[in-house]
């Protein structure tokens, strides 16, 4: 049975926010110098964190279940196009053009890719259903 699309874009940007606070405890926290008095810059850099690693997957999903929606296919065309989406988000404020197309491009196919690599392949996943 599968999720409604709704429910798994909630469920990507979550996890997009666990993942920015985790990141700014592990990495974000050095940028910080003398931490105590500090817990503005800490506070902003944790919000800039989750909102990004939020808004990539949450856009992921979005597409990618709208994609398997429309398509009525679970592939890595699926995958493909979601990650494509959440890249071209990611790079938007870059002003070329160019390299927001290939960071689209890029990261559609490291999606596509993840879905070979950690999906089992069955006969009944091919069918959207």
């Amino acid at each position: 049975v599968r999720r409604r699309c709704g429910s798994r874009c909630f469920e990507g940007v979550a996890r997009g926010s666990m993942i920015g606070v985790a990141w700014t405890f592990a990495y974000g926290a050095e940028e910080i110098p003398g931490i105590p008095g500090k817990t503005r810059s800490l506070a902003m850099t944790m919000g800039r964190n989750c909102f990004g690693f939020a808004s990539f997957l949450g856009v992921y999903s979005a597409v990618t279940c709208t994609a398997e929606k429309a398509r009525r296919r679970d592939d890595a065309w699926n995958n493909f196009l979601g990650g494509a989406a959440a890249g071209a988000f990611a790079a938007v404020e870059n002003p070329s053009l160019r390299a927001v197309v290939q960071t689209s491009l890029a990261t559609g196919c490291v999606c596509a890719s993840f879905f070979f690599l950690l999906k089992p392949r069955r006969k009944d996943d091919d069918v959207y259903t």
